[in-house]
């Protein structure tokens, strides 16, 4: 018995055995078994089956094209053998196309094909006529069995059971039973630590970048922004880019617990979009006053680095630089003048708690009801009889639900501001870099960068919040 060898035979074999497996598990078909059955074949049709060419392709599909099996199929319509051997007619192919495509090559240079089951054999009268019928079977054969499994799924689908593999991130598989259906579930602990950094996403700040959210998950970054952007949090899923709803057509299919709200879910999006430009343009060593920071004629000044030396080499020094360059400041002049500007104006003020109370935000709800709104729009437009009377039930239902939903839709906060025995000193002392941004920010803090020479100094600081507070100047 010889195997085909890595480079292409140039004498013709008179025997060769097909061999072909579309999946290595599947012991009932191995490539033991059809070699086997194809030697008792060779001898049955007065053939040695010592002497034949072995061509094995394995983990190929039969409906695969058959210059495409090149470890086998391909080298045996280069090789040409004079008889070729397989297990079933489907080793050969399970596409119409396929297979007449393989007997016309055998008639054009006078190869027989046979199968170990004796159903065909291109060199008898009827060989070919047997061979057509029995691969338009085998073809109406796989198409069966593609829709009998397409089937299942969608009815899997619309049971909402899980259809199969690993459950996504935050979810566990759960079954009453060894081979029951499998159900999405919880996992307590997965879903703590998503709602965990869903919640530092949402705070923003240095921790909330979608990188340092990701880096505690057992998900990698690119399938943490997948998951935030997809619908599987709020227990939905998606089949070919669309949600999979109900026999309504509208209404989305539940397959497990939602771990966000609508509204939480619409706030993820949000911080999203927003991410979409902050991450791109993000600047780790930036100085953080670039926000409030403006050059003597209005312009915005943000964050640079130079280098100490000329051969830039050394430590780096921060700046603030004009966006159209009329100015630069160095960073480590004017931060600790700021500091101590806010401390010696509002230092000894009591520090106020805020808390927020009232309103009824229902805008992301409003939104889900627009999305089915659509669907059902959608539906209306394809369906008549009984269905279109149930869609347009859905829709009025869909609007009474939206009407209660506007009515109750009031999203103004009242803010209420408690005094503490903690002043602002203390407060700036202990606060994290964008808790005092926001301290800034709170008092209108403004500062203005004017060119060297400007009387009166290059630096003054305005506080929009106390009209009595007085420019302080930094020397030239």
């Amino acid at each position: 018995m010889k195997t085909t060898p890595a480079t292409m035979s140039t004498a013709r074999p008179e025997l060769a055995f097909s061999l072909r497996l579309s999946r290595a598990s599947d012991d009932s078909s191995s490539i033991d078994v059809q070699r086997r059955a194809c030697r008792a074949q060779a001898i049955a049709l007065g053939l040695d089956p010592d002497t034949a060419v072995e061509y094995i392709d394995e983990d190929v599909s039969g409906a695969s094209e058959l210059e495409s099996r090149t470890e086998g199929m391909a080298r045996i319509l280069a090789d040409r053998p004079r008889v070729v051997i397989a297990w079933k007619l489907d080793r050969f192919a399970r596409s119409v196309s396929e297979f007449l495509k393989l007997v016309a090559w055998s008639k054009e240079h006078g190869v027989t094909l046979a199968t170990t089951d004796g159903e065909l054999n291109t060199g008898s009268t009827n060989g070919k006529l047997i061979a057509t019928i029995l691969a338009a079977l085998a073809e109406w054969e796989r198409d069966t069995i593609t829709d009998r499994i397409k089937d299942a799924h969608q009815e899997r689908r619309a049971q909402g059971r899980w259809s199969g593999g690993p459950a996504p991130f935050p979810y566990k598989l759960t079954r009453e039973y060894a081979k029951a259906p499998a159900y999405l579930a919880l996992d307590d602990d997965n879903v703590a630590l998503c709602r965990k950094q869903i919640d530092a996403l949402l705070a923003g700040g240095k921790g909330g970048s979608l990188a340092a959210t990701a880096q505690p998950l057992p998900i990698g970054r690119a399938q943490w922004r997948n998951l935030l952007r997809g619908v599987v949090l709020r227990g939905w899923r998606q089949y070919k880019g669309e949600l999979v709803v109900d026999e309504d057509g509208v209404t989305p299919v539940r397959f497990g617990p939602e771990v966000v709200d609508a509204a939480t879910y619409r706030r993820i999006q949000d911080r999203l979009a927003e991410l979409e430009v902050g991450e791109r343009t993000e600047r780790q060593d930036a100085p953080w006053l670039a926000g409030v920071m403006y050059c003597g004629r209005g312009c915005k000044m943000t964050g640079g680095v130079t280098r100490k030396t000329q051969g830039g080499k050394g430590p780096r020094n921060r700046v603030y630089k004009c966006e159209k360059g009329h100015s630069s400041i160095r960073a480590h002049m004017l931060d600790p003048m700021v500091f101590a500007e806010f401390r010696a104006e509002y230092g000894n003020e009591p520090l106020y708690e805020v808390t927020y109370s009232g309103g009824v935000d229902h805008s992301a709800e409003m939104a889900d009801l627009d999305a089915s709104r659509e669907r059902v729009t959608k539906a209306v437009a394809k369906v008549g009889g009984p269905a279109l009377e149930t869609l347009v039930a859905k829709l009025t239902e869909l609007e009474a639900t939206y009407a209660r939903l506007s009515a109750e839709h009031a999203p103004e906060v009242t803010e209420t501001r408690t005094l503490t025995n903690t002043l602002l000193r203390e407060a700036w002392d202990g606060a994290t870099q964008d808790q005092r941004r926001a301290m800034l920010a709170d008092y209108g803090c403004k500062i203005t960068v004017h060119p060297a020479g400007q009387p009166g100094g290059r630096v003054a600081i305005t506080w929009g919040n106390d009209s009595a507070a007085d420019a302080v100047a930094l020397a030239a």
